[in-house]
């Protein structure tokens, strides 16, 4: 075999195992459904497909009797795959079942590409992407006001009423407003 032809099948195959390896951390770091950091249009569509788990998973957690809810996936359980953390006036959280109807609807949305989910002051969040200080999802406000929160770097409005899209960033936060951090 040539020179030639062995320096094109090494490159080749540089090339090839470097994408795959990308792709994997890509999916590891990214959450899997989406690599890249995902814009307003894309979480856009992801709210529209997704919009009835979104809904029934929202209304519901909002209807429980905690002022602070948080949802993750354990991957080191093979049973209960997902723990729900609460904390009545926002004390110290406990670990407590998943209400029955919740749990396929949360294992839906957690297949879909939901990371975390938490609630909080009339506001559900559900995280779809994180990369070290920053988080990308989706809110639902039952009040339909706009969220807030000192670092949230961008939030705006979805195509459905009561929904938006937010990025939430600590570092960037604090360094477009210090003084909140001080």
């Amino acid at each position: 075999m040539s020179v030639i032809k062995k320096t094109t099948i090494i490159l080749v195959s540089i090339v090839v195992v470097s994408s795959i390896a990308i792709t994997i951390m890509g999916y590891i770091v990214g959450g899997g459904l989406f690599f890249m950091a995902p814009s307003h249009n894309k979480m856009d569509r992801f709210l529209v497909t997704n919009l009835a788990e979104l809904s029934y998973v929202a209304n519901t957690l909002l209807e429980l009797e905690y002022d602070s809810i948080e949802i993750q996936k354990d991957p080191l359980r093979e049973e209960d795959k997902y723990n729900m953390k609460v904390s009545p006036k926002y004390l110290v959280y406990e670990t407590v079942p998943i209400p029955d109807e919740l749990v396929d609807h949360i294992q839906d949305l957690y297949e879909s590409g939901v990371r975390a989910i938490s609630c909080g002051r009339d506001i559900v969040s559900f995280s779809v992407w994180a990369f070290m200080d920053e988080i990308r999802g989706i809110k639902y406000t039952r009040t339909g006001e706009k969220p807030d929160g000192e670092q949230l770097i961008d939030v705006r409005q979805l195509s459905k009423e009561n929904w938006y899209y937010y990025v939430h960033n600590y570092e960037k936060a604090k360094a477009r407003n210090p003084h909140l951090f001080q």
